[in-house]
């Protein structure tokens, strides 16, 4: 491989070399005329070795050789015809150097005016990828993640969790709405959906900024809480059912006055499976619709250390 980039490298040098040797006899020639010969010429030889540097680096991402290689070519060339003609007709020289240099810095342009919609293309690829994924991981109606979206950030938070130093506690709550399907047979699906969007918007404005909301199906809904312990996942459940309580009364024309039931859950750490976390957050909850509904019940396991 060292080989094969010497070798690459070769003609960009050679061109430098030669447009240096080129241009030294600019300082020793009796002419004005024919030193601005020589200079225009070692230009052209500059823009050549500069394009076949960024050639060897950049292939055939940017041009294709045909857009330079005459330009190259046509340099070397001048090399040749001024050693003949410079010291008889100066002015022509000046001339083609100046015309060749002309030429370099415009096949310059073309190729910079290329990268830059390369750049743009690359640039609204990666911004159509990204809105992509994210329009993928999104439930459409809610906005909020969806199943396995939230599972992948849940698994996310507990590994960099444990990662962390100290570890860094993680809980989870669980929640649905309160008689939902009664809603949504009695004042129909437009009502029920309307009521999906308004609980979750409600309980969105509730959290932190890291904090991962994700709807599980139907009415219920999951809530990731890093660095949150028991205590604190309670404190969050609570603050989330007093503002659907009192956010949610209304949907629209329609007086429905939702509540959740919402259950939490302390993750143990690296002893328990993320499965069995969500399952106890989910029997939580279930304990808390049992219960009277409007409540929030959490599951007393705690970590040991």
């Amino acid at each position: 491989m060292p080989g094969n980039a010497a070798r690459r490298s070769l003609p960009s040098s050679a061109l430098c070399v030669l447009g240096a040797t080129v241009s030294a006899p600019a300082w020793a020639a009796s002419s004005a005329v024919a030193s601005a010969a020589w200079l225009s010429l070692g230009g052209a030889l500059a823009l050549a070795a500069a394009l076949v540097m960024c050639w060897t680096v950049l292939r055939e991402r940017i041009a294709a050789r045909s857009v330079w290689q005459p330009y190259v070519a046509a340099s070397v060339a001048l090399t040749v015809v001024l050693a003949f003609t410079v010291g008889r007709w100066p002015w022509l020289g000046v001339a083609l150097g100046l015309a060749t240099t002309a030429w370099g810095l415009a096949v310059v342009h073309r190729l910079s005016r290329r990268m830059q919609r390369l750049l743009e293309e690359r640039d609204h690829a990666r911004a159509a990828a990204h809105q992509a994924r994210q329009a993928s991981e999104r439930d459409a109606l809610t906005g909020a993640l969806n199943r396995a979206a939230w599972r992948n950030r849940l698994e996310q938070l507990a590994a960099d969790g444990l990662a962390a130093t100290p570890p860094r506690p993680l809980s989870v709550l669980f929640f649905d709405i309160d008689l939902f399907k009664l809603i949504n047979d009695s004042l129909g699906h437009g009502v029920g959906d309307a009521c999906l969007r308004a609980v979750s918007d409600t309980v969105a404005a509730e959290l932190r900024g890291g904090d991962v909301l994700g709807r599980m199906g139907g009415e219920e809904f999951a809530v990731a809480l890093p660095g949150a312990r028991r205590i604190h996942a309670i404190a969050v459940a609570e603050r989330i059912r007093v503002a659907v309580h009192g956010h949610c009364r209304t949907v629209g024309e329609e007086v429905v006055e939702l509540t959740v039931s919402i259950g939490a859950a302390e993750y143990l750490g690296a002893d328990e499976a993320l499965d069995a976390l969500v399952d106890r957050a989910d029997r939580a909850m279930y304990n808390a619709k049992d219960s009277g509904r409007n409540m929030v019940v959490a599951d007393a396991v705690v970590p040991t250390a």
